[in-house]
């Protein structure tokens, strides 16, 4: 493969790959190259990031989330022509093309009224290939957490260690269900354990130093409570894998059964994955890939759960959750994740736009999107493998959290949804 075949669409990725071996791309070769070669070591860097984004059952174990006997059908819709679409992105005009090309995007989707309006795909990756969704697994753990708070196993006013004692005199169990939920626990992790790399170590993603938690369990019992503090937004990794922990003692069943039992089978074509560490314990703050179509039928059925009001089961009483309320902007807005997220509010691990449309977003580190505008009936799926390895703050205090690039931020990708729920939705 000529290396230059990358250039138009990897952006400053380029650049890493001029360095390494000329024709090849990671695990390109019988066998790779040497220094093609993904490992735990590299797979979240540039250039292998592109490649584990797609594989990442082939890096670390993983258990299967099943499909549904009945998958929810996406129909073509008349083909928008949203590729050359405009927006503005700070003081820069792009077309949605450009920003594709510009964002390490490997798969991008959109819906209006359930219809597929446009689909891309890029250099290779197909349509139904399992994706890493990095933290927009957070979203599907909020609503695993919401049918159980509306079929009364689960309290949002209590301690979550009235759930797991082991959990007890921690952060996350001393705070309540809905603290959890919201992001709003008064928690600091030590400096060499971050809320992002000391999870993907203990989970076994990455190479683990010596004297990390060695699984998941494990990582959160080194969190500290932060003395006297009022709880604060800070977006971190702990409290979903805890409140993942209670709901497995409540069922008796693992996070990846209850994923599937109650959300996957509703709407999947193909089985989704999600990473597991040494003692078989599901990432539930970041571990799922699913395909592009997947993606976006998961969207579509809580858009259209949204859409129907009347109903009275514990998974569309969750999904309305999802959607009502402003998510406490106030709180939001003294978080890590302010910046670019101008009056966004976050509730049960869903972010709220607060757009007037109703609008809400799920996010994962790399790139990944999922937006659902009721009012304009429009989804749109992004998935991507931009590579981000800018520092996490390890307590509230420690500072947002900032794309390097003003075109990988989420005003781009807001200003860009925008553009095309208008253009879609009218």
């Amino acid at each position: 493969m000529n290396k230059h075949k990358f250039l138009p669409r990897c952006g400053m990725v380029c650049a890493a790959l001029l360095t390494h071996s000329v024709g090849a791309a990671p695990m390109e070769g019988f066998p790779p190259p040497p220094d093609m070669r993904v490992t735990k070591a590299n797979a979240f860097t540039a250039p292998y990031l592109r490649w584990s984004a797609s594989h990442a059952r082939e890096v670390s174990p993983t258990r299967a989330i099943r499909r549904a006997a009945t998958p929810v059908p996406l129909a073509a819709g008349g083909q928008a022509s949203l590729g050359t679409t405009q927006f503005e992105a700070g003081e820069r005009g792009l077309s949605v093309d450009d920003y594709l090309q510009d964002t390490a995007t490997d798969g991008f989707i959109v819906l209006h009224r359930g219809q597929v309006v446009y689909q891309r795909t890029f250099d290779g990756f197909e349509d139904r290939q399992p994706h890493i969704w990095a933290s927009m697994t957070k979203s599907v753990t909020g609503l695993l957490a919401t049918q159980l708070m509306a079929e009364g196993k689960l309290a949002p006013a209590a301690k979550l260690a009235q759930y797991v004692p082991e959990l007890a005199g921690t952060p996350f169990g001393e705070a309540t269900v809905q603290q959890n939920l919201d992001m709003q626990v008064p928690v600091a992790y030590p400096a060499d354990v971050p809320p992002d790399l000391g999870l993907f170590a203990a989970a076994g993603l990455i190479p683990r130093k010596p004297g990390m938690p060695e699984d998941i369990y494990s990582f959160l019992k080194v969190a500290q409570t932060v003395p006297g503090s009022a709880p604060l937004f800070f977006y971190q990794n702990g409290s979903p894998e805890a409140l993942a922990w209670a709901m497995r003692r409540i069922t008796g069943q693992s996070w990846a059964a209850l994923v599937s039992e109650r959300i996957w089978s509703r709407f999947a074509e193909d089985d989704a994955y999600v990473q597991v560490d040494a003692l078989g314990t599901e990432m539930a703050s970041g571990g799922i890939s699913a395909s592009l179509r997947d993606t976006a039928r998961f969207a579509e059925l809580l858009r259209q759960t949204y859409a129907a009001p009347t109903a009275t089961d514990s998974f569309s009483q969750a999904v309305r959750g999802l959607f009502e309320g402003e998510g406490t902007p106030e709180r939001f807005a003294k978080g890590n994740l302010a910046p670019g997220r101008p009056g966004y509010g976050y509730h049960n691990y869903w972010f709220r736009m607060n757009d007037g449309d109703g609008s809400i977003q799920a996010s994962g580190r790399f790139g990944q999107r999922i937006y659902i505008n009721p009012r304009q009936e429009v989804v749109i799926v992004k998935l991507s493998a931009t590579p981000d390895q800018a520092p996490r703050a390890t307590t509230a205090e420690g500072g947002p959290n900032v794309a390097a690039r003003a075109v990988d931020s989420n005003a781009t990708f807001d200003a860009m949804a925008r553009a095309v729920a208008k253009a879609v939705g009218r």
